[in-house]
């Protein structure tokens, strides 16, 4: 009998069906690196702070450290709730990362990375962009998009669910798009304005460009789900960063994975999974689940009525 996720009444809901769903073991992982995580970063937050450098940067050490007990939570938390501990976790490392950007006016973004190297200086957006987009993903994959994206933060709140199906013909090339006009706001910001704000990190210390590309980034994303009705719709057709993140992912060792003679078929996970990645269809040979695309968000290992989809970090 092929059983299926209940119907959900919101995005952040889990789609599981309390009928059927697996009982799954606390993740230890979690737990020691929801430890770590608070004994870590919210002493490096203090130390940042009394030492008086930079505010925006202790208060995103300190939203890194609260993700410690909320993945706690995450990791306690009943199947049917999970959705909304992982929202918080998203919240708290992606308004630490967002008002880091603010508060201390550095540009995190890929276009702060492409101005960095235009200019040949190191700052905050060379380290953000190794960390979490070309050195990180080779291991941990897209955690940072279903994790701790401040875009994809508010992005999740919208009135809109995912979307029907990942779109074809000009849309698989507008990434390139959101690149092209990445490198192009580098350029200019280099050309027009640095020779006037440029700081002691090699980048603006004035408040306005940071600003208004994140007004940018939000508009853009927001307008193109509600257009689309997809919340994930950015991050699938403009988001430069995520273009870049689906080649650097490719070979994570933290990635979802399924044992084809526990799959039932019942499409719950392709259903709910926010990149519309065929899941299901990988899952029915054993392959690994959408290298590449698959943001961890843990919808598909939450929906799947057989517990054929688990979590797992080798090769």
């Amino acid at each position: 009998m092929k059983i299926r996720a209940k119907p959900k009444e919101s995005f952040l809901e889990d789609p599981v069906n309390a009928d059927y769903a697996i009982p799954r073991r606390v993740s230890r992982a979690l737990l020691v690196y929801s430890a770590i995580a608070l004994l870590i970063f919210w002493p490096l937050a203090a130390v940042v702070l009394f030492r008086g450098n930079t505010l925006g940067f202790a208060i995103a050490l300190f939203g890194s450290g609260l993700q410690g007990p909320i993945l706690a939570g995450y990791a306690f938390a009943r199947d049917d709730r999970k959705q909304w501990w992982r929202w918080l976790v998203l919240a708290s490392g992606g308004l630490g990362i967002l008002l880091f950007s603010l508060v201390d006016a550095v540009n995190l973004d890929i276009d702060g990375f492409f101005e960095l190297l235009i200019l040949g200086t190191i700052g905050p957006a060379i380290g953000h962009t190794m960390v979490t987009t070309i050195v990180g993903p080779l291991i941990f994959g897209r955690v940072l998009c279903g994790w701790g994206c401040w875009r994809s933060m508010v992005l999740e709140r919208l009135p809109v669910g995912k979307g029907s199906g990942r779109r074809k013909g000009v849309w698989a090339w507008m990434p390139l798009v959101g690149v092209a006009v990445s490198l192009a706001a580098a350029v200019l910001f280099v050309l027009v304005l640095d020779s006037q704000s440029r700081g002691a990190h090699g980048h603006t210390a004035a408040i306005w460009p940071v600003a208004s590309g994140v007004a940018v980034y939000y508009a853009a994303s927001i307008v193109l789900a509600l257009a689309l009705h997809d919340q994930r719709a950015f991050c699938k057709y403009l988001c430069p960063t995520g273009f870049v993140l689906r080649w650097t992912s490719r070979p994570a060792l933290l990635h979802v994975s399924a044992r084809a003679d526990a799959c039932n078929e019942c499409e719950a996970c392709t259903d709910v999974c926010p990149m519309d990645i065929p899941v299901a269809e990988r899952a029915r040979i054993g392959a690994s689940i959408g290298k590449g695309d698959c943001i961890l968000c843990q919808r598909c290992v939450e929906s799947c009525p057989t517990g054929a989809l688990k979590t797992i970090f080798k090769k």
